[in-house]
């Protein structure tokens, strides 16, 4: 029996491949053929930001894509800024912070104390764009003329779109809005109202043609299993509802789907259950949920956030990163497992320029653990990154091997909501040094900071300096151009 047993593995492995060849769409085989790269290796594609972000959302305009985020902090209740990642090819992202919100300026006296979280960005009919945001637990709405603002709260009064709370005592967090092919607006949003529990419940409701109003009263459409995190998708006439499920902080955070043939339901469960999950075969991709949509090159995909795979800090205050996955929907309309990866799924695109950097031998101060090493600054990949040991001052050098001439320095540093203290360096023998910029006093928050100053060295070190705002200091990447 134990004979016949191992003979039926054996052939069953061995016809995988060609099972694989006949369907190479299905990423049910995918999982058994498929092998990701490991979370270190260098050029990953997962993480696609350089920095700690979550609850991501995407929109295309003029060839540009847009991507706002929650910028994760130790404490989420201390994110008083909303950030935005640009970028025309999907790989490389430039970050900035908008002018609205701002926490310390949105005044409720029936908000809570929590930051500014989760947006959703959508470009209404009249052309504007429109952001539906929780700040303190309850839902604003901002307007604006361009992706990158300036932003303004979209009701005249200033007041809260939705209070906290304030229908059917539901979580009043996580506003996410769809516009349908006929062009009418709907907002969903809701969660649990006990942190204790996971069963969520999801309101719904339609838009008026200012973006900033209801239409009617909110309606419950709470589907199976749902916690937070809705987001919709219309294809072929069909509404596939998508949301996240189980808790925020631990492994068994997870996206799911539901279909229906209106907005507001009635759900029917989808076959895959999750639909996206923690990658086991790696331990390191976990707590994967909140999710965006969009579509590119003819193919869909997901934009997620986990856990980082760096840093261990309470359990209330994980800090998570965003990657992006394909999401396959088969002919019969079914959404297919997605796999987690660090490589990532999409096209690979190749530099203009060549980064210098990548390659080049590192030297620092410090590491503050081997997770943490200098190799990492200039691997290319967002997922690793070099932290000193040092707090007050430390610094990293690249050793290109020869001279060669530059015109361009990008710096990625740890928390792009930080201004980070600073100078860059030259020199021909690791000995003497010549400055090329001095940002010590630098007041300028996003990612990467970039120097636009030519020079011929064979090194070049940056020189960093304690200024009491970032966590430590630490750099995810360093690019030469």
């Amino acid at each position: 029996m134990i004979k016949k047993t191992a003979l039926i593995l054996i052939v069953l492995f061995w016809s995988i491949p060609k099972i694989y060849s006949q369907y190479p769409n299905n990423t049910t085989l995918q999982n058994w053929v498929v092998k990701d790269s490991a979370y270190n290796a260098p050029k990953n594609a997962n993480p696609v930001l350089a920095g700690y972000f979550a609850d991501p959302t995407i929109i295309e305009d003029n060839g540009i894509f847009y991507m706002y985020a929650t910028s994760d902090m130790k404490s989420w209740d201390s994110i008083t800024k909303m950030a935005v990642w640009s970028s025309t090819d999907l790989k490389n992202w430039t970050c900035s912070y908008l002018n609205w919100p701002l926490r310390e300026e949105i005044k409720s006296d029936t908000g809570k104390q929590d930051g500014v979280w989760a947006p959703s960005v959508v470009k209404g009919g009249d052309g504007k764009f429109y952001m539906y945001i929780t700040i303190g637990r309850e839902i604003y709405v901002g307007v604006a003329n361009h992706p990158l603002g300036p932003w303004k709260n979209g009701r005249k009064d200033n007041t809260p779109l939705i209070r906290h709370k304030e229908f059917y005592y539901v979580e009043t967090i996580d506003a996410e809005c769809f516009i349908d092919d006929d062009g009418q607006a709907y907002l969903y949003w809701g969660s649990s109202d006990s942190g204790m529990s996971i069963e969520g419940r999801c309101l719904a409701v339609k838009l008026n043609k200012d973006m900033v109003s209801f239409s009617d009263k909110p309606v419950d459409v709470t589907p199976p299993y749902f916690f937070e995190a809705p987001y919709m998708l219309k294809k072929d006439g069909t509404y596939y509802f998508m949301y996240s499920f189980g808790k925020t902080w631990d492994q068994t955070y997870q996206v799911r789907y539901a279909t229906g043939k209106t907005p507001f339901g009635p759900w029917t469960e989808g076959m895959v259950r999750p639909l996206l999950i923690g990658n086991e075969a790696t331990k390191r991709i976990t707590s994967t949920g909140h999710h965006t949509m969009f579509k590119y090159k003819d193919k869909n995909y997901i934009v997620y956030h986990a856990f980082n795979t760096l840093n261990n800090y309470d359990v209330s205050a994980k800090l998570r990163q965003v990657s992006i996955d394909e999401l396959i929907i088969t002919p019969d309309g079914e959404m297919q497992h997605v796999i987690a990866t660090h490589k990532g799924t999409l096209p690979p695109v190749q530099d203009k320029n060549k980064n210098l950097a990548f390659g080049a031998k590192v030297a620092t101060s410090s590491d503050l653990d081997e997770v943490c090493k200098a190799s990492y600054v200039n691997d290319e990949n967002n997922g690793t990154l070099w932290i000193s040991k040092e707090k007050e001052a430390a610094w990293v050098s690249l050793d290109f091997g020869k001279e060669i001439s530059f015109s361009k320095v990008e710096i990625y540093f740890e928390y792009p909501i930080y201004p980070y203290s600073y100078t860059i360096e030259v020199s021909n023998d690791g000995k003497t040094w010549k400055m090329v910029d001095n940002q010590i006093t630098n007041v300028k928050i996003g990612s990467p900071m970039v120097i636009d100053k030519k020079s011929k060295a064979k090194f070049l070190r940056v020189n960093l300096k304690d200024n009491k705002s970032a966590e430590r200091l630490g750099i995810w990447e360093i690019k030469v151009y």
